[in-house]
């Protein structure tokens, strides 16, 4: 399967024409060219898509009409799914199911931007481990909380008559360290961050990371989302300058630097209020889960931690922390 990039927008001659446009695939050594419907076309597939053409990274992937679209660019391909790690499309898997997303009133087709340099987030184990604890906390010290619901939804129920109800909250820390060579960068324009009152500063991203927890079956027993993000450098490498903070215009995360979001924190934690007890548990952790920030690799922004959870604050802990892809 032969790759290209292409586009029906004109480039001026002021400006140089950026690796971008509509992915276009062929069958038949050039002769026929075609598009690409998925979907789930993500910066995974966009990483494949740049990694096969030699132009570095994807920083943008996603369905659209502005280089074209389906009517004049029919499809060729559909159901792509890729984990990222492919040397070129044709390693890629298949929707099972022809996807219900292609068809005829669907007038996308994938889409791609390529970089030469990108950034390449990576999520620290032992932070996770080390700093991992069971906390009871009033729901009165939850209040900004569960403005962004950090907790369960049980307890904006019991809220209403025991406001002073407690809460079992599973803590740690979250260690996002940059390993790319580019800055992390929030995808939103800076016009659209969120000013919160009750922590006083700019949420860059509405979703950075997310925190699960799951019976042995895989099954979802809790979940802390971490509903919005300030992006910044909190530790640097020796020699590395810290140059992004929380304000507006400065967000993000510099290469060899990490942010990390301690577990003294609001919404750092999983509410296993209503969890049972003395049942094996695995705790999960994802960095960029919706893969809305490009990255080198995907494969480094996951965890997975066994939860030994008995409602004690003295027994319930977290071991065993071991890397896991987003890819599932």
């Amino acid at each position: 399967m032969q790759v290209r990039l292409a586009s029906s927008q004109r480039t001026t001659s002021h400006r140089p024409p950026r690796h971008e446009g509509r992915v276009e695939v062929s069958f038949d050594k050039g002769a026929t060219w075609g598009t690409i419907c998925s979907t789930r076309w993500s910066l995974r597939e966009g990483n494949v898509v740049c990694k096969q053409l030699g132009l570095g990274y994807a920083s943008m992937a996603r369905p659209s009409t502005v280089h074209g679209n389906s009517r004049a660019n029919r499809w060729a391909l559909v159901g792509t799914l890729c984990r990222g790690t492919e040397s070129k499309l044709s390693e890629c898997q298949r929707e099972l199911t022809y996807p219900t997303v292609c068809n005829a009133a669907n007038r996308n087709v994938s889409t791609v931007a390529c970089v030469a340099r990108s950034a390449d987030l990576e999520l620290g184990l032992a932070d996770i481990e080390i700093s991992a604890y069971l906390a009871d906390v009033p729901m009165t010290q939850l209040t900004c909380a569960m403005e962004e619901n950090c907790v369960s939804r049980d307890a904006y129920v019991i809220r209403r008559t025991n406001p002073r109800a407690v809460r079992k909250l599973l803590r740690f820390s979250v260690k996002a360290s940059n390993v790319g060579n580019a800055d992390v960068s929030p995808y939103a324009n800076y016009r659209d961050w969120e000013w919160h009152q009750c922590h006083q500063h700019y949420h860059s991203m509405n979703v950075f990371a997310t925190f699960d927890v799951l019976n042995r079956r895989y099954q979802k027993v809790a979940q802390g989302h971490k509903a919005s993000f300030c992006l910044m450098d909190t530790e640097c490498n020796v020699g590395v300058q810290p140059r992004h903070t929380c304000g507006n215009f400065t967000q993000g995360i510099t290469p060899g630097c990490a942010d990390v979001y301690s577990h003294v924190l609001d919404c750092q934690w999983v509410d296993v209020t209503t969890v049972p007890i003395n049942r094996p548990y695995i705790l999960r952790v994802a960095l960029n889960p919706e893969f809305m920030l490009g990255e080198m690799s995907f494969e480094n922004n996951g965890a997975e931690c066994d939860l030994h959870y008995t409602g004690d604050n003295l027994t319930t802990r977290v071991t065993n922390c071991r890397r896991k892809p987003l890819f599932a």
